[in-house]
């Protein structure tokens, strides 16, 4: 199955489901409470509800893939048991020649686990924005400056962060996300009419232009208007037809 968040990935494996940080963009949930819950037995108990698929972890994976690991919630969220964690990492160690990408929007949890940590996982975080201002109207995750603060300090060779959705940030932003030292950056815009408080595409490219600028691989997203603009240029233009 190939992840439409993520181009490059091969496989996606989900031996742990669900989330409660709440995000208004989040197309997980919608896709485990509608066309899941009615089709696959696991997402038909728990919906999006935290659970484990103890039966995942007898899956086989390729070597020289890229796996996204747990893309149908947050394995690193402070209501996962510990030993949850510690089956999927022990799977993963298991498949050397597999890469495994892990994403959260709760970084710091990392630290708890980093001894244990298997070499061919690759830790990321979903950084959206440097503001934390608002940010509770989109997400109750950690804020924003707690989770760049959080990968900053992270001790591990291969770091990614997703700026996807791509929110409104400020002029530090490419600065704090070069002191991450990731290996590469994903940005893109919803692609879900969430109509979040999106930046101008001149500025998010900027944003692109200047990390790259800074040696730091960059994939390109959805790059698109701000809704508001395409919003703002239809009453205009409805204006303009009176």
């Amino acid at each position: 199955m190939n992840s439409r968040m993520f181009p490059d990935v091969a496989e996606t494996w989900n031996p742990v489901t669900g989330c409660r940080f709440g995000c208004v963009y989040c197309w997980a949930r919608r896709l485990a409470e509608g066309k899941l819950k009615r089709a696959v037995p696991h997402y038909a108990v728990h919906g999006f509800n935290p659970a484990f698929n103890e039966r995942a972890l007898a899956r086989r994976f390729r070597p020289g893939s890229l796996v996204f690991a747990c893309d149908m919630g947050d394995l690193w969220g402070p209501w996962v048991p510990r030993e949850w964690i510690l089956k999927v990492l022990e799977v993963v160690r298991r498949n050397p020649c597999t890469r495994f990408l892990f994403l959260t929007k709760n970084p710091r949890r990392y630290f708890e686990f980093i001894d244990r940590m298997p070499s061919n996982a690759l830790l990321g975080a979903t950084i959206e924005t440097d503001l934390d201002e608002g940010y509770e109207r989109v997400s109750r995750a950690p804020k924003p400056s707690e989770r760049l603060r959080a990968v900053a300090e992270l001790a591990w060779p291969a770091k990614v962060v997703s700026v996807e959705p791509v929110l409104r940030f400020s002029e530090r932003f490419p600065r704090l996300l070069a002191e991450v030292e990731p290996l590469l950056v994903y940005v893109g815009y919803d692609n879900y009419g969430c109509r979040l408080p999106e930046p101008p595409p001149k500025e998010t490219l900027r944003l692109v232009e200047t990390l790259r600028s800074l040696g730091i691989e960059v994939v390109e997203k959805t790059l698109r208007p701000a809704w508001h603009e395409n919003q703002q240029l239809l009453v205009a233009r409805g204006r303009g037809r009176r």
